[in-house]
C-alpha cells in the first residue's frame, strides 16, 4: 500500500509537469481580452516556454509577430516591424500572487506615418529603460524616459528637428508625465496625464512662442496665456473619423 501511494504521488507530479510544460501559450487569450481589448492578432502558437503572437493589430495597423520566451523567472518578449520595435521583461508571478502587471527594460521606437498621422510635426517616438506596474484598474508605479522628434520649418522653409524628451510617473493610477525640448527648453514644455480607458490631458507652453506673440503685440504678455490645454481619448484621437 505504501508503494501504492507513492507511485501515484509521482503519477500526478509527472502528469502535472508535463501538462504544465506543454501548457499552450493561447491560454494567454483571456488576459489579453481584460488588458489589451485594442489589439487583434490572427493566431497564437507555441507554448509558455516559447510562444508567438502572429500578426498583432493596432486600430487596423499592422504591428508584427510577438515573440516571448519564459524562463521561470521572467518573461521576455521581442517585436519588430520596419515601422515599429519593442522589447522587454515581465514577472508573471506579480500577476500569479497580486494580479498585477509588472515589466521592466521596455524599449520601444515608432516611426508609422499612419500613427502618427494626427500629428504630422512629430516623426518619432521611442520609450527607453521603461519598468511599470499596473492592473485592469489603472497605473501603479512607473520609471523611464519617452523620447520624441518634432519637425519644425523656419522662416525660408528649412525643417529643423527639436528633440523633446520626458519622465513618466503614476499618480491616482493615472500615468502622468513631464516632457520638455532640448536642449533649449524654451521651445516646448508640459506635462499630461492618461487613464485606463485611454482619455488624456495635456497642457504645454512655449516661452519662445509667447516671445514672438509680445514683440508683434509691442506688450508684454502673461507666460500662463497661451498656454495649450487639451483632453480627448487617445484611441479616438489617432484611429477616430
Amino acid at each position: 500500500m505504501k508503494y501504492f501511494f507513492i507511485l501515484l504521488f509521482l503519477s500526478i507530479i509527472t502528469i502535472t509537469s508535463l501538462v504544465f510544460i506543454n501548457l499552450p501559450f493561447r491560454t494567454i487569450e483571456p488576459f489579453l481580452a481584460e488588458y489589451f481589448p485594442e489589439i487583434k492578432y490572427e493566431e497564437i502558437e507555441g507554448t509558455i516556454w516559447s510562444g508567438k503572437i502572429s500578426d498583432i493589430y493596432f486600430a487596423d495597423e499592422y504591428l508584427g509577430d510577438l515573440n516571448t520566451e519564459f524562463d521561470l523567472r521572467k518573461f521576455k518578449f521581442y517585436l519588430s516591424d520596419k515601422n515599429f520595435y519593442l522589447n522587454g521583461e515581465g514577472n508573471l508571478f506579480n500577476y500569479l500572487l497580486d494580479e498585477e502587471i509588472y515589466i521592466k527594460n521596455v524599449n520601444f521606437d515608432l516611426n508609422s506615418r499612419k500613427f502618427l498621422k494626427r500629428i504630422p510635426s512629430i516623426s518619432n517616438v521611442s520609450g527607453k529603460d521603461i519598468s511599470m506596474t499596473f492592473d485592469a484598474s489603472g497605473c501603479y508605479e512607473i520609471s523611464g524616459n519617452i523620447l520624441a522628434d518634432l519637425d519644425r520649418k523656419g522662416l525660408l522653409n528649412n525643417k529643423y528637428t527639436t528633440k523633446i524628451e520626458g519622465s513618466l510617473g503614476c499618480k491616482n493610477k493615472k500615468l502622468i508625465g513631464d516632457f520638455y525640448s532640448t536642449p533649449n527648453q524654451d521651445i516646448i514644455k508640459g506635462n499630461f496625464s492618461v487613464d485606463k480607458e485611454l482619455n488624456y490631458e495635456l497642457e504645454g507652453s512655449s516661452a519662445i512662442l509667447i516671445s514672438k506673440i509680445s514683440k508683434i503685440l509691442k506688450n508684454p504678455l502673461n507666460a500662463r496665456i497661451p498656454d495649450i490645454k487639451v483632453k480627448g481619448n487617445l484611441y479616438n484621437f489617432f484611429y477616430g473619423e
